[in-house]
C-alpha cells in the first residue's frame, strides 16, 4: 500500500468499477435470458381467464370473420382479447394484431396462417359444425378446466340452435358502423333465422330460404360474419358467467321437449333393444323428420336380433307410466350422471 500512488490509485479503481459494472450488466443479461426463457415455455392448460366485455369480442368476432372466416375468426377474437387483458401465455399464440388485421384489410399483404381457420365452412367448406362454435369452443379449451369446458361449450352450442342470427345487436352495429372493419360487405340490416341445428348447412340454407339471397352472395357471407361476433360474445358471455360462479344463472341447461322426449329411450346405454343406438344433446328434429323416426310404421330400422325398433315403442310408453316425462329429463340434463353420460 505505500508504494500505491495517485495515477495506480485511479487505474485501479477505474478497473475496479469497470468490473463491477460489466459484473452488474451480466446479471441483468442473465436475469433478462432467464426471464425470456420462462416466458417463451407454454405453460400446461388450463391457461387462465380475466373477464372480457362480450361487445368488445363481438366487434373483434366480426372482424376476425373477414380474413379468418368463422372458425378462425372466433378463435382469434376470444384469444386476442385475451392476449391483450392478461398477456402471457397468450402472447405465444402465432395471433396478429387488431392493428395487423385491420390493416390487411385496408392494404392487402399477408397475415400468418391462425388455429381453427379449417372450420370455415362447417371444416374446410364441408358443411358440417358450424366454425363459430367450433373456433369459440377451442378457445374455451386453452381457458378453463375440461369439465368446465363440456358446460361451457354445451350451452353456447344449445345457444346456437336457438339464437336467430344475425342478432340485433350486430346488426345495429353494422347499421351504424361500429363494426371495426374498414369496409362490410354489407352493411344493411340482414334477416334474422333460427337453424335449431349447429351445422353449416342447415343453418346457412334456413336462412337463405328465409332472406332470398344466394348462398354465394356478399349478405350471406355478411351474416356469417356478424354470427361469428354473436357467437364469440355468447362464449366470453358464459365464461364472464362461470368466472362469477353463475354459468347456470346466467344460461339454465334445458333441451327442448322433443329432444327431452326422445332422450327417455334413446340415450347413450347399453341395450340396443330398448333404443339405445344414439348419444348426444343435439337437437333430434334438425336431422329426424318423420321420414327417419323408427316410431313411423313405414320405417324399418333393424335391431341386433332383426326385429323393427318399431315393435319397441311401448318403451316410451312405460317411461311415462314409470314417471320418466321429458319435462324432467330436460331439466336435469345438466346435472351430473345425465350430463356426463355421453364424455365417454
Amino acid at each position: 500500500m505505500k508504494n500505491l500512488n495517485r495515477r495506480n490509485f485511479i487505474k485501479g479503481a477505474a478497473v475496479l468499477s469497470g468490473a463491477v459494472a460489466l459484473g452488474a450488466v451480466s446479471v441483468r443479461k442473465a436475469g433478462a435470458t432467464e426471464a425470456e426463457g420462462i416466458m417463451s415455455q407454454e405453460p400446461a392448460l388450463p391457461w387462465g381467464y380475466e373477464e372480457l366485455d362480450p361487445e368488445y369480442v363481438r366487434k373483434l368476432g366480426h372482424l376476425g370473420y373477414y380474413p379468418f372466416e368463422c372458425g378462425g375468426g372466433a378463435f382469434w377474437a376470444i384469444m386476442t382479447a385475451l392476449k391483450e387483458k392478461i398477456g402471457y401465455p397468450y402472447t405465444l399464440l402465432p395471433l396478429p394484431s387488431v392493428d395487423e388485421v385491420i390493416s390487411y384489410l385496408e392494404t392487402g399483404g399477408e397475415l400468418p396462417q391462425v388455429p381453427m381457420r379449417f372450420g370455415g365452412g362447417g371444416a374446410a367448406g364441408y358443411s358440417s359444425l358450424c366454425g363459430a362454435p367450433n373456433g369459440a369452443a377451442a378457445a374455451i379449451n386453452y381457458i378453463v378446466p375440461f369439465e368446465a369446458t363440456e358446460h361451457i361449450v354445451r350451452r353456447l352450442l344449445r345457444y346456437y340452435e336457438t339464437e336467430a342470427f344475425p342478432t340485433d345487436q350486430s346488426n345495429e352495429y353494422a347499421a351504424n358502423n361500429e363494426f371495426l372493419v374498414p369496409r362490410y360487405l354489407s352493411d344493411k340490416v340482414l334477416p334474422k333465422s333460427v337453424s335449431n341445428s349447429v351445422l353449416c348447412h342447415v343453418s346457412v340454407g334456413k336462412w337463405c330460404e328465409h332472406s332470398g339471397y344466394a348462398s354465394g352472395s356478399l349478405e350471406r357471407s355478411e351474416r356469417c360474419g356478424r354470427l361469428t361476433g354473436d357467437v364469440s360474445a355468447m362464449a366470453v358471455t358464459l365464461l364472464n358467467a362461470y368466472q362469477r360462479g353463475e354459468l347456470e344463472t346466467v344460461f339454465p341447461f334445458k333441451l327442448s321437449h322433443e329432444t327431452a322426449e326422445c332422450r327417455t329411450c334413446h340415450a347413450k346405454g347399453k341395450d340396443y333393444e330398448k333404443g339405445q343406438f344414439t348419444r348426444g344433446h343435439i337437437e333430434c328434429t334438425s336431422c329426424h323428420g318423420d321420414e327417419m323416426v323408427p316410431h313411423n310404421g313405414a320405417n324399418k330400422l333393424k335391431t341386433a336380433y332383426g326385429v323393427s325398433v318399431g315393435t319397441w315403442t311401448g318403451a316410451a310408453i312405460a317411461g311415462a307410466v314409470f314417471g320418466i316425462g321429458a319435462h324432467a329429463i330436460s331439466k336435469r340434463a345438466d346435472k351430473k350422471g345425465d350430463d356426463d353420460e355421453d364424455t365417454e
